[in-house]
């Protein structure tokens, strides 16, 4: 099979988890290739991902090869390997909301590097599919970089929260480019949104009846920063993903609570669930998640970048339906972890369109 050539939209810790683990693997001749839910997809390997260019607005990392940049602060990535260079260049995008009043100027300090044009900078460098990983709340900025992406032709994955693969009006725009189209927010491999989903379903399945939830998490990333100043598209796609998992109402609070420095890319979760079984008799589960957030984006999303070249090298535009509802957490259709897993096996095989 051929190489895919993917285009990054801001250069922040998934991005180095991104890259690093496809470099991680290409070091180990592609055997072993431990943490994917889909080694092989039509053929199509982990080690086929190609990076040809990147976007972001920091200082820090504009101008730079990508190599370098995903190593450059505010980005605190655990390092797993040496990544070498990549002659992949990082260009100036544009800011528009893509960056918190509250950060600007102490953890991000934006280039004075001209923006380019970025439609065109996809077209050049031979971009296939976009990953779009700006910080929640850059809605604008989502909206400019997917319009972009729609213009070149290039395949678009929204990572973030902002309601783009969701959206009815992104939809059909895409089709009617036959453009594929995933996302939103990228559901962890093993995150605390895809868990508590999981125990909700259950819980649900088994005839008991959830009355109260409540999922709080702390980290140390930039991203937690970002969210203790813009939380509200995280929490609206959170809580509705684990609602969409039962079939009866329940009070729910999901949020980021805290940003701690000194947990660097380790999250903290803390889940809780309250309800009541046979007999009325009431049940309660306690569960802590602590991982490194990065590499749990990252882990899904080799396999988003596979399932998306198979959709294009079949001429399939507009929403991934299979794909989005296994890989994020605001999709266009919900589906519980194990229904959204057979269709993304079916979509492989062609039994499913998208």
């Amino acid at each position: 099979m051929g190489k895919i050539r993917v285009a990054i939209i801001g250069v922040g810790n998934c991005a180095s988890a991104l890259v690093q683990g496809v470099y991680y693997y290409k070091q180990k001749g592609g055997e072993n290739v431990v943490g994917v839910a889909f080694p092989d997809v039509a053929g199509y390997k982990v080690t086929d991902i190609e990076f040809v260019v990147a976007f972001d607005v920091d200082k820090n990392k504009v101008g730079k090869d990508l190599a370098e940049a995903i190593f450059a602060p505010p980005n605190n990535a655990l390092k797993i390997t040496e990544v070498p260079k990549l002659d992949v260049p990082v260009l100036k995008g544009p800011v528009l909301d893509g960056v918190d009043s509250h950060l600007k100027g102490t953890l991000i300090q934006v280039s004075d590097e001209k923006e380019v044009d970025v439609a065109k900078a996809l077209k050049d460098y031979g971009a296939e599919i976009a990953i779009c990983y700006l910080p929640t709340g850059a809605v604008k900025a989502a909206s400019y970089y997917a319009e972009q992406a729609m213009k070149a032709g290039v395949a678009f994955i929204n990572a973030m929260p902002a309601p783009i693969a969701s959206s009815e009006e992104w939809q059909r725009r895409f089709m009617k480019m036959n453009v594929p189209l995933a996302g939103d927010d990228v559901q962890n491999q093993i995150g605390a949104t895809v868990l508590h989903k999981t125990l909700v379903n259950l819980i649900d399945l088994r005839g008991a009846k959830i009355e109260n939830t409540y999922q709080i998490n702390v980290g140390g990333t930039p991203d937690f920063a970002n969210l203790m100043y813009r939380r509200e598209g995280k929490e609206h796609t959170k809580t509705r993903a684990v609602k969409q998992m039962a079939t009866h109402d329940f009070n729910a609070y999901i949020a980021p609570v805290a940003y701690i420095p000194f947990l660097g890319s380790k999250k903290i979760a803390h889940m809780v669930i309250e309800g009541r079984k046979f007999g009325d008799v009431p049940f309660r589960i306690e569960v802590m998640l602590e991982v490194y957030d990065p590499f749990n984006s990252a882990g899904m999303m080799v396999d988003v970048v596979r399932l998306v070249k198979l959709a294009l090298d079949r001429g399939i535009g507009g929403p991934l339906i299979s794909v989005s509802a296994w890989a994020f957490k605001n999709p266009p259709v919900h589906a519980p972890p194990h229904v959204a897993k057979q269709w993304v096996i079916e979509f492989i095989e062609g039994k499913r369109e998208r």
